[in-house]
């Protein structure tokens, strides 16, 4: 997976894009630790400064439909957050979609095992946006079945792009924060593409699945990272141009004006 892994990393920095047509098939990641393989060199060769993870397809229902075999998981870095009113330029984010979710601010450092479910409501929380993104040229990660473009994903950042951090829920141990409505205004258009039922998933399931991902990977967190707990709403595909303003009930808004 080294290949995988280097161009990867050299993309993120060059703001290109990977051609997939060039590997050959041991070259693409066939199982999830051969995704993680690829992911790890490259974090390695970027060298960034993280604060936390994130974890996408956590639902069960949402994995029977993609196809996949598990979630999709990838470091959060520093200078990726974003404050909840901002511009991004389109050519930083090829190929993203825009993600509502929620995320726990982890307040000591800790390591990720079965112990960390039993400090969960120490933790606050907060709404957050997940604007994912892909270093692959589409046309040659589209040519795979959906469980490959899974593990592609991982090992591309797991789908990382930009991170906003919204308000904190205050007493949110106590609040039915399941049932929390999201708007999007996108260009004077208003939806509710928000997910009801199995497909809501409650981001204590979503800490629970992430730690039961790493484990045994012998990783922690520390004081002060986030984890982003999965799509609350159906992905929106981001065009240029785009104002997008996300309302979460009874919470500050959130402004995004795609250049």
């Amino acid at each position: 997976m080294n290949k995988l892994g280097t161009e990867l990393a050299n993309a993120w920095m060059k703001k290109t894009l990977v051609d997939l047509n060039g590997f050959s098939e041991n070259e693409i990641p066939k199982n999830r630790d051969e995704a993680y393989k690829a992911l790890n060199l490259f974090y390695e060769e970027l060298d960034k400064k993280t604060v936390g993870w994130k974890i996408g397809a956590v639902a069960k229902e949402v994995q029977k439909e993609e196809g996949f075999d598990g979630p999709v998981p990838g470091k959060i870095f520093k200078e990726t957050i974003l404050p909840s009113s901002c511009s991004i330029k389109y050519s930083e984010i090829p190929y993203s979609n825009l993600e509502c979710e929620y995320a726990f601010e982890i307040d000591q450092d800790v390591k990720i095992d079965g112990e960390l479910l039993y400090k969960i409501n120490n933790f606050k929380l907060y709404t957050a946006i997940d604007i994912t993104s892909s270093r692959y040229l589409q046309s040659s990660k589209n040519k795979f079945n959906k469980l490959v473009q899974m593990y592609l994903g991982i090992s591309d950042h797991g789908n990382g792009g930009k991170i906003i951090i919204g308000e904190e829920i205050r007493n949110w141990q106590t609040t039915d924060i399941n049932k929390i409505k999201i708007k999007l205004k996108i260009n004077d258009k208003v939806t509710e593409p928000y997910f009801t039922g199995t497909k809501r998933i409650d981001p204590r399931d979503s800490l629970k699945a992430f730690v039961d991902e790493f484990k045994d990977k012998n990783i922690s967190f520390k004081k002060g990272d986030y984890l982003l707990c999965g799509s609350l709403t159906q992905p929106y595909k981001i065009n240029m141009k785009d104002k997008i303003i996300v309302t979460y009930e009874n919470l500050r808004d959130i402004s995004i004006k795609i250049l």
